[in-house]
């Protein structure tokens, strides 16, 4: 439900941003942090544990096709990126830590890793480009150094541990490098 208390919020703060433009960077950090738990909400939605719906871009995508939500689907993707790179990182990809898709079941543990480490490196790209295209380059490198920081609380309090950050972190800099001047 933390998922969802921020998600509102983000919203709030972009329907702001009309008034003061200085808030929609500001969605960014709220809605990555809804990004971190959204994912596990396909438990209480009834969708079972590791549902292909709501552990992939799905919902970015959603947001992401109407650019007045940008701000809240860059920070929704930096979390849920966040939380599938974890989710790279089981302490054994079986069962439980194995993604289903409805109406076909378990995609195996080889299909698991693959679909986590795509969609967590896509969710991180489309963030940290759509924060490019909302925010300056240095508001970018300051949401996604608060971005970090939520990053860094969020393993500290999940499996996936620091290789997800290192491999989460590695990739957000390649991209930011290749953003292009001018």
């Amino acid at each position: 439900m933390d998922a969802v208390l921020f998600m509102v919020t983000a919203a709030i703060l972009v329907a702001l941003g009309d008034r003061w433009p200085i808030l929609l960077p500001t969605a960014v950090p709220v809605a990555a942090l809804a990004g971190t738990t959204l994912p596990d909400l396909d438990m209480t939605l009834g969708l079972g544990h590791r549902s292909g719906l709501t552990h992939s871009v799905l919902p970015v995508i959603l947001l992401a096709s109407r650019p007045r939500w940008w701000p809240v689907a860059a920070g929704l993707a930096l979390g849920i990126g966040l939380h599938l790179s974890a989710d790279v990182f089981p302490n054994a990809m079986r069962g439980f830590a194995t993604v289903k898709v409805p109406g076909m079941g378990s995609i195996g543990r080889g299909g698991s890793w693959t679909w986590l480490a795509g969609n967590a490196l896509a969710a991180l790209a489309i963030g940290t480009l759509l924060l490019c295209r909302i925010a300056t380059i240095r508001m970018t490198a300051a949401v996604l150094a608060i971005v970090a920081v939520i990053g860094t609380a969020y393993l500290f309090v999940t499996d996936g541990g620091w290789p997800a950050l290192l491999v989460y972190g590695a990739t957000g800099w390649a991209v930011v490098r290749r953003r292009p001047t001018g």
